[in-house]
């Protein structure tokens, strides 16, 4: 964010504030210095402070986005039907309770995230080939495109927002300026952007080719976001005032269409686990381990085969094939197992 005074300048960089709208050419650009007005202190909640507040870290990425996709993550791994099979260790957040699935179709994304992680995991019993990528992959994106993926990330994102945004320096959050207060920071921060200051530094930035057009409609619904939490009813107030500038670019409002989990979730990061269920060995419950009458016959990953041609079959995600999971091991070959 940009915050400026024309009689009151401190010089800071940009590494050692939140990410100002600027317009980076590459991930290595250095950040260019800013001059932002410095506020007497009187306590940590600082109308400099709340304006600096910003989910962009340094390197662009959003760290409300990657805490939102935790989130989500965690949903799946504690969905009754996955939880016992993939992710038996797993121990939901607190947050985890907050989230409401109703509207959301929570069965299909965790069937056919799991099936696409199966289907990706080249392992050595052949449960990849039981799945049928090409239909677990129309699924999600089905999932993805829809109106439901961007309603759930609104809510995800404005969950967990307050807590993660906080202040480098202080470690004031977002939420410590919430509550009853909440309307008068709203009110603040709006009074801030009204200053023709603002303005001017924005077209400074603009000129000088240090802020684009999609960036500046970028830090603007981050605004919007902040006024929301804040106070809703202060939203509207700042857009209209923000669409009068002529002489600033033509601001969209963005708040609850944007897509704020992003694309594809990454099975990458339950491939750990996924093998292990792979790998979870069983026997006929009938037969013992110490007897040594008899071939002993032991197959791996049980479970996964019964989501498989279960809930998998069931969204037409199997595909006909069954893994080679099972081993026998002869008499001879038990004492070395024993």
């Amino acid at each position: 964010m940009i915050i400026v005074d024309d009689t009151n300048f401190t010089e800071i960089s940009l590494e050692d504030s939140v990410p100002p709208l600027i317009a980076r050419s590459s991930p290595s650009q250095a950040p260019m210095p800013i001059q932002i007005k410095s506020e007497p202190m009187a306590g940590p909640l600082q109308l400099d402070v709340l304006h600096s507040l910003t989910p962009f870290h340094s390197d662009g990425r959003d760290v409300v986005t990657e805490a939102s996709r935790d989130l989500l993550l965690g949903c799946i791994k504690y969905h009754e039907r996955v939880h016992h099979v993939f992710f038996p260790s797993f121990e939901p957040p607190p947050g985890l309770k907050l989230v409401d699935l109703r509207n959301f179709p929570i069965d299909s994304l965790a069937y056919a995230f799991l099936a696409s992680a199966i289907s990706k995991t080249k392992d050595a019993y052949g449960f990849h080939d039981t799945i049928n990528r090409d239909a677990v992959d129309e699924a999600l994106m089905e999932i993805y495109d829809s109106l439901n993926w961007k309603k759930l990330g609104f809510q995800l994102y404005t969950q967990v927002y307050p807590d993660v945004v906080k202040d480098a320096k202080t470690n004031v959050r977002l939420r410590d300026f919430m509550g009853s207060d909440g309307h008068i920071w709203a009110d603040r921060l709006i009074s801030r952007i009204m200053e023709p200051a603002w303005t001017k530094a924005i077209q400074r930035m603009i000129v000088e080719g240090r802020l684009t057009e999609d960036g500046y409609n970028k830090e603007m619904n981050a605004l919007f976001l902040k006024l929301h939490l804040l106070d809703p009813q202060s939203v509207i107030p700042a857009y209209q005032f923000l669409l009068n500038q002529r002489a600033l670019p033509a601001v969209n409002l963005e708040l609850a269409t944007r897509n704020y989990l992003g694309g594809p979730l990454d099975t990458d990061k339950i491939q750990h686990e996924l093998e292990n269920a792979e790998r979870k060995t069983s026997t006929p419950i009938h037969v013992s381990k110490l007897s040594l009458t008899y071939d002993l016959d032991i197959y791996y990953g049980v479970d996964v085969d019964e989501f498989v041609i279960t809930e998998c079959r069931n969204m037409g995600f199997w595909s006909g094939k069954r893994p080679d999971n099972r081993k026998v091991v002869k008499n001879k070959d038990k004492c070395l197992m024993m």
